[in-house]
């Protein structure tokens, strides 16, 4: 079965999203594991290469490297005007799609990863740009693909519910975890390096991982984190990721509130190798998102030894199950009270800790890269 990955997300280098870290982490995986009738081709398109460090690594693993110099936007303007995926590529069996806005038609089986809706459910929180282009891609993509992988059970339903994809065309496969989250926490040594690197040395902290922007819904977290420093509490505040849509939002909030001023700490983007033991060294994760379709930093939090205390919103509680502490993202009160609570009762804390370390054990890329080749097989047998 000759299987072609879209490969321009593995050019990117830099300042990754949720999609980049998953598809980073996937197709390394599948081709550790390609089954003998398998052969797998990665489709890219950029002009800079400067971006083909990972391409030529995942050569090296096996893999046929299809490349047009020119930009994803260029291969989207051709599919207007009628183009198709064979012209740059030749003949497939199987496309996978990492994200629902794949354009070109194709004769090749297509399957595509649905990793949430929430431009569906909430656009006022998405780049409108960005919405258009999702919208429109799972309107097409919808009649056209073969088969879904959706990231879990919450965007599986949404899918279905709200596109009329067929059930029996989708499954659920969910995200991995890099190992060298687990148990970072224990690694005192890279605990004691990242604080000191982010000025994180005089209180316990708290800690908000993701891109700063709307849905994340920080706004909110700054304004409990001020009624329970009000309250007495003893820890600061760390946010963890790069500047989005509307990050001007999140800095505004804070300069109103005078009391964050010492306790709040802005990291700006984090290098992957400094997370975990950002994670480990964390008294708890905060994710006050409106929407998630997976919410990663949950299961990287809980492997790393740290409490998760989260929105109850999307797939949120169906990741996290009965291994984190859930609060509505609209109650300012209830989270503040929930932050005081995990800085004073360590029993509490530990419990949570060992029941993220057994949640957490459920989820690994190798498991993931196994049932994603289970799911092209059985694309494979569908009728189109």
């Amino acid at each position: 079965m000759k299987i072609l990955l879209e490969g321009h997300r593995l050019a990117r280098t830099t300042d990754f999203g949720g999609i980049d870290s998953y598809w980073h982490n996937l197709v390394p995986e599948m081709l550790r594991q390609r089954p003998e009738d398998m052969r797998f081709s990665l489709f890219t398109a950029f002009l800079n290469p400067k971006n083909a460090p990972l391409v030529n690594q995942l050569r090296s693993q096996g893999a046929i490297a299809k490349h047009w110099w020119s930009s994803p936007d260029w291969l989207y303007a051709a599919a207007k005007l009628g183009a198709r995926l064979e012209w740059f590529t030749g003949e497939h069996d199987l496309v996978h799609a990492p994200e629902p806005v794949f354009q070109l038609p194709t004769r090749g089986r297509l399957v595509v990863t649905a990793h949430d809706l929430m431009y569906l459910h909430h656009p006022q929180f998405l780049d409108p740009r960005w919405v258009a282009r999702l919208q429109e891609g799972t309107t097409d993509l919808a009649h056209r693909a073969n088969y879904w992988i959706c990231v879990s059970e919450h965007t599986r339903n949404d899918l279905v519910k709200h596109y009329g994809v067929p059930h029996g065309r989708t499954c659920v496969v969910y995200h991995g975890i890099d190992e060298n989250f687990r148990n970072a926490g224990q690694d005192a040594a890279a605990v004691a390096r990242v604080r000191g690197q982010f000025g994180l040395t005089e209180r316990p902290y708290f800690l908000f991982l993701g891109s700063v922007e709307p849905k994340k819904n920080l706004p909110m977290l700054l304004r409990s984190f001020g009624k329970a420093l009000e309250a007495g509490l003893e820890a600061d505040l760390a946010v963890a990721g790069r500047a989005g849509w509307q990050a001007q939002e999140v800095r505004e909030v804070a300069e109103s509130l005078p009391i964050l001023r010492d306790r709040l700490h802005f990291l700006g983007f984090v290098d992957q190798a400094d997370l975990p033991p950002l994670l480990g060294g964390a008294k708890a994760m905060v994710t006050p998102s409106r929407y998630e379709g997976f919410g990663m930093p949950l299961i990287e939090a809980m492997a790393a030894g740290t409490v998760v205390l989260s929105s109850d919103r999307g797939a949120l509680p169906e990741i996290g199950a009965d291994a984190a502490k859930f609060f509505s993202p609209d109650d300012v009160d209830a989270l503040a009270e929930l932050l005081q609570v995990i800085d004073g009762d360590a029993s509490l804390c530990e419990n949570l800790r060992n029941r993220g370390f057994e949640r957490a054990a459920d989820f690994s890329w190798q498991q993931c890269a196994h049932q994603t080749i289970a799911a092209y097989r059985t694309a494979a047998t569908l009728n189109r």
